[in-house]
């Protein structure tokens, strides 16, 4: 294979985010339904992380690319593109054939060893950035630390991942410390699995999240703001920073231990209605990055004019929040009627629990799948379509923006009236944006944009 396609990073780019586009649009081909209430079925998180893994590594790349990790390191993580992409479609194809069951277990396991690998090759290349460029970590401290600690956050998640798959393909009671562990803890096996499931999909969606909020206050030049927004951005990704530890050490003692997560200031039937601790820290994560809009806002402007396509960046972060806190915070307040999801009555249930698995299904494909992949793709779409093409980047930035207004009011419909369509319609326009950033992104190989663009990194201002 040709080295300058192994190692060129505008082209593993547009390779993941055209490979996303795609699978996303013909999921439906592999049997996948989408639209069910609850929790995915157990196709649909198949499917799920043969989008998701790509997206990690396109998201690692990026980063790499942005923060100039030494040459070494950005070799090392484009170098993996093809094999990720080439394991994770024949681990879609074995999937289905019950006598290539192994295979699949095999073709997984090597993509997801390669992933933790290159996972721990960016964390130690952040880590060795600061005392590479201290001048330049001086005006971004903020969003660089960030960044490292999500990297670290994700890293750690995605291990809870790992033991999930080595208990579900192969049992714990095959891998002796494993079981040695569980036994340790008094627990069953299947408790175990669940507090490692729950530990490693609800940690990894905001350590992803905050790091693609890092990523893009680095992507949009924010040291080049007038120190007041600067700080502003940088005090802001403190408090991201705070929920993201945080969050992290809850998931980790409850994970790995025998913690159980405390609802604060429970009230109602057997204190069943409250806001659960750990979503109040991971909400920290996101209120960080709502903060943080105030001082990135003047990078939306371009020649006068707000740039649509950054404008709909900022907008994933806020109807990820009213997805998040603004619909899910109010049901968990009123769990005496949404019984977590479950029939029975109250402490043990409650009469709108199918609103409840109503919702459960809609903000895991709208905050915790297509939101996060179109906010990174939007990032990748800034960074390689030319500013001067504003029609095109106004067109995404409206198809993405329309796709999230009327994606939020299909969850809160979804929700109340168990009725998906409109949610559907909004998530539809979502994956045609991303589409069709894909599209553009292969048809800018004209222009040297990322070139451009890294000459520009080393020129910082000083600010105001």
């Amino acid at each position: 294979m040709n080295t300058n396609l192994i190692f060129d990073q505008k082209k593993n780019i547009t390779a993941l985010t055209l490979f996303i586009a795609v699978f996303l649009i013909i999921s439906s081909l592999f049997g996948v339904t989408w639209f069910f209430l609850g929790d995915f079925t157990y196709n649909a998180v198949n499917y799920y992380h043969v989008i998701m893994i790509p997206f990690a590594l396109l998201l690692i790349i990026i980063s790499a690319f942005i923060v100039k990790l030494p040459n070494i390191f950005q070799k090392a993580i484009n170098s993996v593109t093809y094999p990720v992409i080439i394991f994770t479609v024949l681990g879609l194809a074995f999937f289905y054939y019950p006598s290539l069951t192994i295979a699949d277990e095999y073709m997984q396991a090597i993509r997801d060893f390669i992933m933790l690998i290159i996972g721990l090759v960016f964390i130690v290349g952040l880590i060795y950035y600061p005392f590479k460029d201290k001048y330049n970590f001086k005006t971004i401290w903020g969003a660089y630390s960030f960044l490292a600690i999500a990297a670290i956050a994700a890293e750690i998640a995605a291990v809870y991942g790992l033991i999930t798959a080595a208990g579900t393909f192969i049992g714990f009671s095959k891998i002796p410390i494993l079981q040695s562990y569980i036994n340790s803890l008094n627990e069953t096996d299947s408790t175990f699995m669940g507090n490692i499931v729950t530990s490693h999909s609800h940690a990894m969606l905001p350590a992803v999240m905050g790091g693609i909020v890092a990523l893009t206050a680095l992507a949009f030049n924010y040291e080049k703001l007038p120190s007041r927004c600067r700080s502003i951005v940088n005090w802001a990704f403190v408090i991201s920073i705070f929920g993201t530890l945080s969050m992290s050490y809850l998931y980790w003692i409850s994970g790995l231990g025998t913690y159980v997560i405390p609802t604060i200031a429970p009230f109602g039937p057997g204190g069943m209605d409250g806001l659960a601790l750990d979503d109040s820290q991971t909400g920290i994560v996101g209120w960080g990055a709502l903060i943080a809009i105030a001082g990135l806002w003047y990078t939306a402007t371009r020649n006068g004019k707000l740039d649509k396509l950054r404008i709909a960046e900022f907008a994933t972060w806020i109807f990820t929040m009213i997805a998040m806190i603004g619909i899910g915070y109010v049901i968990e307040f009123n769990e005496a009627f949404y019984g977590f999801a479950t029939p029975g009555v109250p402490p043990n249930g409650g009469p709108g629990y199918l609103y409840d698995m109503a919702f459960i299904n809609g903000h895991l494909l709208y905050a915790f799948f297509l939101m996060p992949v179109l906010a990174l793709v939007i990032v990748a779409a800034d960074l390689m379509i030319p500013e001067e093409n504003a029609g095109t980047r106004n067109l995404i930035g409206y198809l993405a923006i329309s796709g999230m207004v009327i994606g939020v009011a299909g969850l809160q419909l979804y929700t109340m009236t168990l009725h998906w369509q409109v949610e559907a319609l909004g998530l539809y326009l979502i994956v045609i944006s991303i589409l069709l950033m894909g599209v553009f992104l292969a048809m800018s190989f004209r222009g040297i944009v990322m070139s451009k663009r890294s000459e520009s990194k080393s020129k910082v201002s000083t600010g105001n």
